[in-house]
């Protein structure tokens, strides 16, 4: 197994407290038990596996040794160390979790609420809700409440409320809709899903942006689909890029963030989404836009949805109000071709039988306040960018990255090194990043990591202070490695 794969499946391994070779050996053994280490496997050498997690050898021939001792690990003569296939602990661990097609995904870790108060969570997009809109959207009339509380119906489609408040919310950004166009959805998380099982069969191609969001990796990979990417430019993908693509690789589906791209924020022009239409309708294959984004603007104008651009051709829209009003709310959307929407709504009813109606009630009366939610979420985002913008020039003047125009995220290269072993280093310095090779479905972008702007003030300076604290230590073990070994 490779040294950054591995990497990858342990995790946040090194949070909390205690020596470093425990820690490494617990993750370890948890890997084993989660089926990510298969009995059989050969591991990293120790002097490997220490560079890609920026520690010393000495700690992880600590870890190996703790493990040997315990079954299990084992060493053959000459050829490096193994996971035990017929260690007792194995198999007792493996019994006790049985690993599925996602059990090295990234998300459940990073959703799950963490016991190290003290450190500072840059991995996490999710904003802090909204809490001063008007007139409390957030509380029901006594006789809506009354009536939904007394409803003995699913609505597998969403309740009409909100797929008409969708609907009105569309066509005032432009884009003509009707209540039937609308399917309600568990966040835009499951509206992806549902897309993926409609359209995507085990082998087929889907055309994915790189770099891109992680968690619609996590749907493919369990989808079984063969996932290709498109390169990601300062305008987005370039429309006559995917066209050669779906000929060439006869794409099943694509995927595009075209408004504030996460990560890099790129836009997509208005020329480009019209030719985009043009090309799904004439080569017959959808595209899914992902608007969750896309009302994060920093002052500028929201562009219209790729659907807005042709009618007639197979675009999925995707929405939510997770990004922009708060995230637990749970209520995201998809907007397609009446027929379309029948199918999925039928795959969906299959799944959840409907989405909550007390919260998508909830959702209808959010939606009436957008404009005032945009207008504050601009305030916060746009300052809060700015100061982490100005923060890392002065504190990490060698790292390069430009502003964007709206969305959640700073796109920031490396001006060397690999971001995953800065990663780890960081987490040792009290701070969680995303390195780039997470959000490339080819696993490149190795010198680049995400950095959200959207936790409190205080928090985005700590975590800057720790994130040039943690580079000057790379940078500094990098040079004493090289002159070790002749790099330098």
């Amino acid at each position: 197994m490779e040294a950054q794969v591995l990497t990858r499946q342990l995790g946040p391994w090194s949070a909390g407290k205690g020596p470093l070779q425990q820690k490494l050996a617990r993750s370890l053994a948890q890997a084993v038990g989660r089926g990510l280490l298969n009995p059989g496997m050969r591991l990293p050498s120790e002097r490997t596996l220490a560079r890609a997690l920026r520690l010393s050898r000495t700690t992880v021939v600590a870890a190996y040794d703790v493990l040997r001792e315990n079954g299990w690990l084992e060493s053959r003569s000459g050829s490096g160390t193994w996971v035990s296939a017929t260690s007792l602990s194995v198999a007792a661990a493996r019994g006790a979790a049985q690993a599925g097609s996602l059990a090295d995904s990234p998300l459940l870790g990073l959703m799950q609420r963490r016991e190290d108060a003290d450190m500072v969570d840059f991995a996490l997009g999710t904003p802090l809700p909204l809490h001063d809109l008007p007139g409390d959207p957030f509380t029901l009339p006594d006789d809506e409440y009354r009536a939904l509380v007394c409803d003995r119906l699913y609505y597998p489609l969403g309740i009409a409320a909100l797929r008409g408040a969708v609907a009105r919310y569309y066509c005032e950004r432009g884009l003509a809709s009707v209540p039937e166009q609308i399917l309600i959805t568990n966040g835009a998380q499951q509206a992806l899903s549902l897309a993926a099982a409609l359209y995507v069969q085990r082998g087929d191609a889907v055309l994915v942006e790189d770099p891109m969001y992680f968690g619609v990796l996590d749907i493919l990979r369990a989808a079984g689909a063969r996932i290709l990417s498109l390169p990601v430019g300062e305008r987005g993908v370039e429309p006559a890029v995917l066209r050669d693509r779906i000929k060439a690789t006869a794409a099943r589906l694509v995927y595009l963030t075209p408004t504030f791209q996460n990560p890099t924020g790129a836009v997509m022009p208005r020329a480009a989404r019209s030719e985009v239409c043009q090309i799904a309708a004439s080569l017959g294959v959808p595209v899914l836009d992902d608007e969750v984004l896309a009302e994060l603007a920093h002052g500028a104008a929201v562009p219209l949805p790729i659907a807005a651009h042709g009618a007639e051709a197979p675009i999925l829209t995707v929405g939510s109000l997770s990004k922009l009003i708060w995230p637990g709310l749970r209520v995201g959307w998809l907007r397609a071709a009446e027929p379309v929407i029948e199918r999925l709504a039928r795959l969906k009813s299959s799944i959840d039988l409907g989405s909550p109606p007390l919260t998508q009630a909830i959702a209808a009366r959010l939606l009436g306040a957008v404009e005032q939610a945009r207008a504050q979420r601009c305030v916060e985002l746009t300052a809060k960018r700015d100061a982490v913008a100005a923060m890392l020039r002065e504190q990490l003047p060698d790292w390069s990255f430009r502003l964007p125009a709206g969305g959640a995220f700073l796109w920031i290269k490396l001006p060397s090194g690999d971001a995953r072993e800065y990663a780890q280093l960081a987490l040792r310095h009290g701070v969680r990043i995303i390195a780039g090779p997470l959000m490339s479905a080819a696993e490149g972008c190795a010198q680049w990591i995400r950095l959200p702007f959207l936790a409190e003030m205080p928090v985005l300076s700590i975590g800057v202070r720790r994130l040039a604290t943690a580079w000057r230590e790379f940078c500094s073990s990098d040079r004493r490695v090289g002159a070790r070994v002749g790099w330098v």
